[in-house]
């Protein structure tokens, strides 16, 4: 089985090229994290530095590393999708399921280690200048050097292997369930667009998201609201995430609509095959999601954020002016006391700026290399179908401009999901804040909003155009043969 692993995997390394980048680079995350844990406990005696080290690891390993273990389940997820035909002609001929199962969860577990190591590799090596850095700002205390620590290089190869193994076994239970003429047949027409796994899930998070909604609501306090609604949008992106076989559909007959309208072959071709591949579509809109849903709630929560921050200062200046006292002693004690309140803010301010950096640099390069490397795998796959195009006159240009339409209905279902879910959250904000809308609406980063979505819609025209034209510069003729 091992050597079959290995012969396997040298046959299809492309699939699995983007897994190994984002393995790389989740293993790297949770490595530095975990031995700048590691090596502020060993030097924190009262445990000051170690509590806001926690809070660090907390925030970024929540957001980041959850975003490029999700990037990992999606792209394993998007190889299965893309091996049905294979599995099930393995199937047909004899090959038990068991023996697949054992096959494909044997290569995302050599892939996996082999990236897992070298990303604890590279964690170690920049845990020093991590830990420099972050005292340097004031995120941490002086004190903790950096050095080898083995929990960080354990907790970042075993984390990440298990996510890309449980993900390998999650994504082979559908095909491994159903009959081998059924898989043959799912992997030209799609049939059951919503697993029950992903349903059940979905469930799940959507009771998870209420849960903590309403445990942080029992506290009052502007801070935990933000806090809550933080955890209420990632809980929501993980539902509407699991949900998008289902609700793709729809939202992808809205968003191919610009393109019927001005591209009567393209444009309506386009939606046709989103409307046929709707697995694909959510496969390739998932990552556009949560790029665009993380890091909305980031810029949006720190905003608030900061706005919560200099209320409380101008509040009790106002109040102090009215003490029965001379005019000018009430005004110079009101002064003292509003620098004195603000100055706490400020630096809270200036934290959370700095925290708000490290948060969304990982997170935006793992959406980036999530949406380029999921479209390239659904794109790069198409090869056959692109040939049979060709074969019957469609030329280069028209297929070009198709890719372009798909990419936007992609984009666009991405984008609006993303909207919904994080409009909900900040509705709910909102009503716990007793701000009305529209004053929430004017503290919203609308600059670094649309940055993000424009950011999106330029990575999934690249994600789809750049295999597009690659795949296109081989002969039909060759594809067909090579298929």
């Amino acid at each position: 089985m091992f050597f079959l692993v290995l012969g396997s995997l040298r046959t299809r390394l492309w699939q699995y090229a983007g897994v190994l980048v984002v393995v790389v680079m989740s293993s790297a995350l949770v490595t530095t994290l975990a031995t700048v844990l590691d090596r502020v406990h060993q030097v924190s005696a009262e445990g000051g530095a170690e509590k806001a080290a926690g809070s660090l690891l907390g925030l970024v390993g929540g957001t980041s590393g959850l975003t490029a273990w999700l990037l990992v389940v999606n792209t394993m997820s998007l190889v299965v999708q893309q091996r049905r035909r294979e599995i099930g002609a393995l199937r047909t001929i004899g090959a038990t399921p068991r023996q697949l199962r054992l096959e494909i969860v044997g290569e995302s577990l050599v892939i996996s280690l082999v990236g897992a190591a070298a990303g604890a590799g590279i964690g170690l090596a920049t845990a020093g200048p991590t830990l420099a850095w972050l005292i340097r700002n004031g995120i941490l205390e002086p004190g903790p050097t950096g050095g080898p620590s083995l929990p960080g290089f354990t907790a970042g190869v075993l984390g990440t292997t298990c996510i890309a193994v449980l993900a390998a076994w999650a994504a082979t239970n559908g095909p491994m369930r159903i009959s081998p003429i059924a898989a043959l047949r799912e992997a030209e027409v799609e049939r059951r667009t919503m697993p029950t796994g992903r349903a059940v899930g979905a469930l799940v998070m959507l009771g998870l998201a209420w849960a903590s909604w309403d445990w942080y609501g029992r506290r009052s306090g502007p801070h935990e609201a933000i806090n809550g609604t933080m955890a209420l949008c990632l809980l929501l992106i993980l539902s509407a995430w699991l949900l998008l076989p289902l609700l793709v559909r729809p939202i992808a007959a809205l968003s191919a609509v610009p393109g019927r309208l001005l591209s009567r072959y393209s444009g309506t071709l386009a939606a046709a095959n989103s409307a046929a591949a709707t697995r694909r579509v959510a496969a390739m809109a998932g990552p556009v999601l949560i790029a665009a849903g993380l890091s909305a709630i980031l810029l949006c929560g720190n905003s608030v954020s900061q706005h919560t921050d200099s209320r409380p200062a101008v509040v009790s200046a106002s109040t102090r002016t009215t003490e029965p006292a001379a005019p000018e002693t009430a005004n110079e004690r009101a002064a003292k006391e509003t620098r004195q309140q603000q100055a706490p803010a400020d630096t809270r301010q200036e934290r959370n700026a700095v925290g708000l950096r490290i948060l969304m640099v990982p997170l935006i390069t793992f959406s980036a290399i999530g949406i380029l490397n999921t479209l390239l795998l659904a794109t790069r796959r198409r090869r056959q179908e692109f040939a049979t195009l060709r074969l019957t006159g469609s030329t280069r240009g028209q297929l070009l401009r198709m890719l372009g339409w798909e990419s936007a209905a992609v984009v666009l279902s991405g984008l609006s999901t993303a909207t919904a879910v994080v409009s909900v959250s900040l509705a709910g904000l909102a009503s716990r804040l007793s701000l009305p809308t529209p004053d929430l609406l004017t503290l919203l980063p609308w600059g670094p909003l649309a940055q993000v979505a424009l950011g999106c819609a330029a990575l999934g025209l690249l994600g789809v155009l750049v295999p597009g034209l690659l795949v296109l510069r081989v002969h039909p003729s060759q594809v067909a043969r090579a298929d």
